[in-house]
């Protein structure tokens, strides 16, 4: 067998190596981060029902660069929509919309990442001794898609520390009287 057979069947054998570990692979991944906030629900739930208010302690918003963003719909509850759109290929295009939202309990919105995988994102709410827990928590699933599946295992590190700094964010606008949210009635 010459060399450039022996190249060949190698990085043959190595692709559906990948292809083969690709496909057992989950098929969705889940990060969920939570954080107790001295506050009650009904304090904190004007900051997770509204696009503006959320962009207020996104931890995505200071680091954005160039990226900008827009608001459509309600100022609250669902339909309230947040776009942006960057020359950064890691930040590319994308939207987050409300899609149910649940007083001073959960709301969940929909993420679209243009031509990437989107997924969901959740606030869940609970009275707790003390104040609230917040939990935010992000889910999104990959089919067939090989290369999101591996991506898939480093999801939680990517994005996990994120959802850590804006938790504190919140915590300390709630706690420390930061800038209170945007007017608007609730849902």
């Amino acid at each position: 067998m010459g060399t450039a057979q022996k190249v060949f069947f190698a990085l043959s054998s190595l692709l559906l190596l990948l292809l083969g570990v690709g496909l057992v692979l989950p098929d969705h991944a889940h990060v969920e981060r939570s954080i107790l906030i001295q506050a009650a629900p009904a304090q904190v739930f004007p900051r997770v029902n509204s696009m503006r208010a959320f962009h207020a302690w996104s931890p995505w918003s200071a680091a954005a660069g160039d990226t900008t963003f827009a608001f459509e719909g309600p100022e609250q509850g669902v339909g309230s929509r947040m776009t942006w759109t960057s020359s950064n290929p890691k930040v590319g295009v994308g939207s987050q919309e409300i899609v149910r939202s649940e007083r001073d309990q959960r709301v969940d919105t929909k993420l679209d990442f243009g031509n990437r995988e989107g997924g969901e994102a959740h606030f869940l709410l609970e009275p707790e001794a003390g104040g609230t827990r917040v939990t935010w928590a992000f889910d999104t699933s990959f089919g067939w898609d090989i290369q999101g599946r591996f991506v898939g295992l480093f999801l939680d590190s990517l994005i996990g520390g994120e959802y850590e700094k804006g938790l504190q964010t919140l915590k300390r606008q709630l706690e420390g009287g930061g800038q209170p949210p945007p007017a608007g009635g609730p849902a």
